[in-house]
């Protein structure tokens, strides 16, 4: 064997022994790490099921803690973080195989355009995908975000629908008594009195249904929030009930671009492939397939910024429509009921003083109960489209 083979094994066996002894205290430190501790992190809090109220900040706090899928896209951005730390080693590794007068000469790639990629290139591009990935898990905290606040509404929604279904069942019940005596004095037909039973058959109905539609929506809540589904669930944030002001749009949008995730990914893919161009250069000629193939991957890279900035002005500009017309549709709806109110309140009057029907004080107090149903929708409708403005325009990404 000769000696300049001897030397070489040897420069090889003295630069792998750090990186043996780096293994080895990385897998020690890995096998020390306690299975109760792993099945801790992915699990939620037992206080989490002893707590029965919740705001609307604390219902969304609670699920960015124990929402599973989220803990998933935490364990991505932690991969992300160590193929970061992997390619810087490389990247040291190929320096130092470049700067060693032995190493070099028996590592010919070291100066190649792979070797150059190695050492210049990967720690970017996972630096690119580090930046991504926690990009990414912003995104889907803001997301789950919006999701509870929608969640949150529901069981507002739901929980102002009961209250609506009860009162209209205990208006039927009045007019159920109203329609018996009146009967009895002979005022009215038999099938008057019967189509008030009726009524309280259909509001006794919806009052049922209500009532199922609150528990699912509290289900639906206690879902996102990590906690049993069946577990006592109170809010204590209430609707939004009168439109705010709403933000210029072009403020909105300057701040979309520079807080969403999905507009600073793809910018930091762009700078990757800008590097990666300049390198295909620097080693191949422009008529090569390599560096044209660099070349087409930075033009879709500048395509993808354009095309992502566009998506996120568009969606900021259609959440800003949305939020004027759920405001417009709010006060109309609010109107409507007040009309509602104002019609069954004089139908009463007209009842008692035998100028209306009881057919006439029924259809006034079904037209009530559908406006009150349509300005809870309304008022849920504003709500949504306003917490979903500010989700396009970054807020909580600051």
């Amino acid at each position: 064997m000769s000696r300049k083979i001897i030397f070489f094994l040897a420069a090889i066996v003295s630069f792998l022994m750090p990186l043996t002894g780096f293994t080895l205290a990385a897998a020690s430190e890995t096998a020390s790490v306690d299975a109760g501790e792993v099945a801790s992190s992915t699990s939620g809090s037992a206080d989490v099921e002893a707590k029965t109220s919740f705001s609307l900040e604390e219902s969304i706090n609670t699920a960015l803690l124990n929402n599973v899928n989220l803990k998933l896209s935490r364990q991505e951005y932690e991969n992300a973080k160590v193929e970061l730390d992997q390619a810087k080693f490389e990247s040291k590794q190929m320096a130092d195989i470049r700067d060693d007068k032995i190493l070099r000469d028996y590592v010919p790639t070291a100066f190649s355009f792979e070797g150059a990629q190695v050492k210049d290139l990967a720690p970017r591009l996972k630096e690119a995908n580090e930046l991504i990935a926690k990009k990414n898990l912003a995104l889907d905290e803001q997301n789950l975000r919006i999701e509870v606040e929608e969640a949150y509404f529901s069981v507002l929604k739901a929980r102002d629908n009961l209250k609506n279904a009860q009162i209209q069942l205990q208006r039927a019940n009045e007019q159920l008594k109203n329609a018996q005596v009146s009967y009895r004095q002979g005022m009215i037909a038999k099938d008057s009195m019967l189509s008030a039973e009726s009524a309280v058959s259909s509001a006794e109905a919806g009052k049922v249904s209500a009532e199922k539609n609150l528990e699912l929506a509290k289900m639906n809540l206690n879902k996102l929030m990590g906690r049993s589904l069946t577990a006592p669930l109170e809010l204590t944030t209430t609707f939004t009930y009168t439109p705010a002001e709403v933000p210029d749009v072009e403020e909105m949008v300057k701040s979309a671009l520079e807080l969403r995730p999905e507009v600073i990914s793809v910018r930091k893919t762009k700078e990757v492939a800008e590097l990666n161009c300049k390198l295909a250069l620097k080693y191949y000629a422009e008529n090569t397939f390599t560096y044209r193939k660099a070349k087409i991957e930075l033009e879709k890279a500048v395509l993808g910024v354009k095309e992502a900035e566009d998506q996120i002005s568009l969606a900021v500009r259609s959440a800003h429509y949305a939020v004027i017309e759920a405001a417009e549709k709010l006060k109309a709806a609010q109107k409507a009921k007040e009309t509602a109110e104002e019609a069954y309140r004089i139908t009463e009057l007209k009842y008692k003083s035998q100028i209306a029907t009881m057919a006439d004080v029924l259809s006034a107090m079904e037209n009530l109960g559908q406006a009150e149903l349509l300005y809870t929708s309304s008022v849920f409708d504003y709500n949504v489209a306003r917490a979903q403005l500010d989700n396009w325009a970054g807020k909580g990404l600051e």
